[in-house]
């Protein structure tokens, strides 16, 4: 239960960041900040609760393998995330430019 909530935290404090960064009360590069930190964080969350297995074997179980998560919430959170935050990250980079 208690991952769940902290997967619900993590997608809508994502869904914040993008949507504050589309209306433009945010600044670009605090954007990109936010959003690298919530993906930064629930990756560590989720590598975590794969110690048992090798650095490799774990990061490759993040996208490739939804059946090592506890929940398919848990799964659908973390691809969520990944997506709002590669949103932020390509808008920022095109407003870079």
């Amino acid at each position: 239960m208690l991952s769940a909530l902290w997967n619900l935290v993590l997608v809508t404090a994502a869904g914040a960041v993008a949507a504050v960064f589309q209306l433009g009360l945010i600044a670009p590069g605090d954007a990109f900040f936010l959003a690298f930190a919530i993906v930064l964080v629930f990756t560590g969350q989720q590598l975590i609760a794969r110690e048992e297995m090798g650095l490799a074997a774990a990061a490759h179980s993040l996208v490739r393998r939804p059946e090592s998560y506890r929940s398919r919430l848990g799964y659908l959170s973390y691809v969520a995330c990944l997506g709002l935050g590669v949103l932020v990250a390509v808008q920022v980079a095109v407003l870079a430019v």
